[in-house]
């Protein structure tokens, strides 16, 4: 639903214009004033959950994070791509060299771009939404670190699937990533024979 915030100035405004052409002087004065008012309460009543007012460290105890999923998804991208950097880089150094990662989610592919290392990472890809498109042609990984993925979910493609490590949000904000499974996958085939069955347009 937050997607479509930016749409309610827009909507106000037709809503004004609209009443601007009420025949009625009186009555077009009336609910003028009655469209800012609800508006003005509106901000009011809400303020809390449509700003970021909130430092990350209160989101939880305020309750934000239970009430406003924007708000639970926007704390500690940071911490999780420095999660991932570090599992990534506590493999031994032969199956980095072969490892891609792969996350259920497109958040973290996007968090590892701010704030990652490219340096130290290898290709990070997401099956979701428009993220499955990008998958490169040349990927020839035989090992994947795969970010929201439980053993069971991948045995399919995985040869002895082992959890290695669960992400964590920090402040106890109950984000996406909260708990979050960490996968270590060796392979079955290359990654693009099995990336249409991952496809996640949900």
């Amino acid at each position: 639903m937050h997607y479509a915030v930016g749409t309610v100035p827009i909507a106000l405004a037709q809503g004004l214009i609209a009443v601007s052409h009420l025949p009625r002087p009186r009555v077009r004065a009336g609910m003028q004033v009655a469209i800012v008012l609800a508006a003005a309460f509106q901000f009011v009543v809400f303020v809390q959950i449509t700003l970021p007012i909130t430092p990350p460290s209160h989101v939880h105890g305020a309750g934000l994070d239970a009430r406003n999923q924007l708000f639970a998804d926007s704390v500690g991208w940071d911490d999780i791509a420095r999660q991932v950097q570090r599992t990534y880089a506590a493999l031994p150094e032969e199956e980095r060299r072969t490892t891609i990662i792969i996350s259920a989610y497109y958040g973290v592919p996007g968090a590892l771009r701010v704030y990652g290392n490219p340096q130290r990472l290898p290709q990070v890809v997401s099956p979701q939404l428009s993220d499955w498109y990008w998958l490169p042609d040349h990927l020839t990984a035989v090992n994947a670190l795969m970010v929201d993925y439980r053993p069971p979910d991948v045995v399919w493609m995985c040869d002895s699937p082992r959890l290695i490590a669960h992400l964590t949000v920090p402040y106890q904000v109950r984000g996406l990533e909260q708990g979050a499974p960490v996968t270590f996958c060796h392979l079955k085939a290359p990654v693009q024979q099995f990336w249409g069955r991952l496809r996640n347009f949900s």
